[in-house]
């Protein structure tokens, strides 16, 4: 768990990428991500950020060590249940 929060407090940001995996790493929720853009005022090619360029980056190809261990939680958290009762 310490080193996780390592790598998201010593990520640097200075993509809009990167920002949003660091954000998602803080709270774990695309929606609180997409509001904090907003808010911050970033956009994508003059455009608000989108839900589905958010999950596109977080569930695209990893760069950092990072991004690699959030890709596969989200890709746990979004994966249907299929153990059958």
């Amino acid at each position: 768990m310490q080193h996780y929060i390592d790598l998201a407090e010593s990520d640097e940001s200075d993509t809009l990428n990167k920002w949003i995996v660091k954000e998602y790493a803080y709270t774990n929720s695309i929606k609180k991500v997409i509001e904090k853009a907003s808010s911050e005022g970033f956009t994508v090619n003059g455009e608000p950020l989108s839900r589905e360029y958010a999950v596109s980056v977080i569930n695209g190809k990893p760069n950092d060590e990072l991004h690699k261990i959030l890709r596969s939680g989200y890709r746990l958290k979004i994966r249907p249940n299929t153990r059958n009762y």
